[in-house]
């Protein structure tokens, strides 16, 4: 029966009752009226009185009934499933931040290791055999990672029940144990390695799931509390970005430095300086000219920007800061300032008669979007400027790196008659292909190295072969970085003819590109193009 049943079914009894006691009261002092008026009155105020206090204990016997039924307890079962990863069976990152947290509040002067670990080689897994195939044998390092250390009774213990789980899953891949310091009589870095060293034997020698067998190997990072942070949010946080930053320098094992707390504080803060610098413009372009030595002509020019970083003296070109840029999110902002900077120059160029190509480096893959081909095709028509005049240029990895969205993305530029062009190109068997594919328009090498004496072979062997298969691929070769005389000698005698660097110039802003010209022109009347007017020579 209901709750609500059930109430109005006492309340029909409590009716039923006084009812029956108001028959028996009539019978009783119908024979004596006066008396019985009297105590028909004290009966009547009786029953108000009664039926008022029944409603108000049936109110509260009943709600407090509901909350009682309300208030249920959840199975065994259940608190296993809210508290456990269902792919591996340990407990969750919430379930370990509660242990955790609670063993530190237990007792003051408490040191313990947060220690993130990871499977380095398991992301083939997931693309070869599916994500549900590999939860299979994340499942068996999991148990076997929880058997090794089961007994380790320094570790804590993340279960709710007297079994011990020491280890627990966090995102992703990670994983966490946690070591307790405090009454160790050795060094903190022995016994943490040696744990490491006891979770890296744990790793079976192979995996296997059906025909597919995998190596795991794993990799540490380390916090400890009170040295690397104060709550236990902030250690295990601390723990995973040692973890990324052993990673990175390719260490099994990595223990948190504080400093990296000050660096990452300088980068947030030179982020905030190249936003706003971007933002107000106070980056500086300039232009690489790119000559034909044999003839002095003008082939082109590179489009290259400056940051003067804090109004220090030296600056930073694109690609020293190119990454920090896409990290604060602005690269494409930027890319759109050397943009607007390209078509403005060529519109000069274009009034004084001198018809030649200016290259606009894409400094990363992410900037490759139909918005930015858009907003080209939209400056082309804007400026009035055919797309033969733009050339964009990609880093050769960026290159080789490319998806076929990216793909798609260039073929779409090539459909405005856009060039484009390939830096630091290699010519290794990958780089060939692309460029035999994609139909390139131009290939860069750098040629920094390059010396005219008998030092340096093996570059100059690399240069050499470049200049003979560009030249029967028929596709233009440029230097660049050639600064020095000995440099361009070398170059020279291999047989390249197209040049830029410091040896011509070492940047022209764009302000000052005519005038630039006009000195060019006089010095070499030769290189003068038909179609100048007479004004700038």
């Amino acid at each position: 029966m209901s709750h609500f049943n059930a109430k109005y079914f006492f309340l029909f009894i409590v009716v039923i009752v006084v009812v029956a006691l108001s028959a028996l009261f009539s019978q009783l002092y119908r024979e004596q009226l006066p008396m019985g008026l009297m105590a028909m009155t004290g009966y009547i105020v009786a029953i108000i009185i009664a039926i008022t206090l029944v409603w108000l204990l049936t109110q509260k016997l009943f709600s407090a009934e509901t909350s009682h039924t309300g208030n249920e307890t959840i199975s065994v079962e259940e608190l296993f499933s809210y508290t456990h990863d269902p792919v591996t069976n340990l407990p969750t990152a919430q379930q370990a931040l509660k242990i955790f947290a609670s063993a530190i509040k237990a007792s003051t002067g408490q040191r313990y290791a947060a220690v993130v670990f990871k499977p380095i080689n398991f992301e083939q897994v997931n693309s070869l055999l599916g994500y549900h195939n590999s939860d299979i044998l994340l499942l068996q390092l999991a148990y076997c990672l929880r058997q090794k250390i089961v007994n380790n009774k320094k570790l804590l213990s993340f279960a709710h029940n007297l079994e011990s789980v020491r280890i627990a899953r966090l995102q992703s891949l990670q994983f966490l144990v946690v070591y307790n310091l405090t009454d160790n009589r050795f060094d903190d870095k022995s016994m943490l390695d040696e744990l490491c060293q006891q979770l890296g034997d744990a790793v079976p020698d192979a995996l296997s799931f059906k025909s597919f067998s995998l190596n795991f190997e794993l990799a540490f990072g380390i916090a400890i509390s009170g040295e690397h942070g104060n709550s236990v949010e902030e250690v295990i946080a601390h723990a995973g970005d040692a973890l990324l930053n052993g990673l990175q320098s390719q260490q099994v094992i990595s223990y948190f430095d504080n400093s990296s707390i000050l660096y990452t504080q300088s980068q947030l803060a030179r982020m905030e300086s190249l936003r706003q610098d971007i933002e107000d413009e106070k980056l500086f372009c300039y232009l690489k000219p790119q000559v034909n030595i044999n003839n002095y002509h003008i082939v082109g020019f590179q489009l290259n920007v400056h940051w003067y970083e804090n109004n220090d003296h030296k600056p930073l070109e694109l690609s020293e800061f190119s990454t920090l840029a896409e990290q604060s999110g602005e690269l494409y902002r930027l890319t759109k300032y050397m943009f607007e900077q390209a078509f403005t120059t060529l519109e000069t160029l274009h009034r004084i008669g001198v018809y030649q190509r200016i290259s606009v480096s894409l400094a990363s893959e992410n900037l490759f979007e139909v918005d930015l081909v858009d907003f080209i095709e939209q400056k082309l028509q804007q400026h009035g400027i055919a797309g033969k005049y733009l050339m964009i240029e990609l880093n050769e990895q960026v290159m080789l790196n490319a998806s076929q969205r990216v793909k798609n993305i260039i073929d779409q530029l090539k459909s405005l008659e856009i060039k484009i062009s390939i830096a630091n190109f290699s010519g290794s068997y990958e780089s060939l292909r692309y460029v035999r594919k994609m139909a390139i328009h131009q290939l860069k090498v750098d040629c920094q190295q390059l010396t005219n004496d008998s030092s340096n072979r093996v570059d100059k062997a690399i240069t050499n072969a470049l200049v003979t298969l560009t030249r029967s691929m028929k596709i233009p070769l440029v230097g660049t970085n050639i600064d020095r005389h000995d440099a361009s000698q070398a170059y020279i005698a291999m047989g390249g003819e197209l040049i830029q660097g410091d040896i011509i110039h070492s940047g022209v802003v764009p302000e000052e590109i005519e005038l630039w010209l006009e000195k060019w022109y006089l010095q070499h009347p030769e290189s003068i193009p038909p179609e100048a007017k007479p004004s700038i020579y």
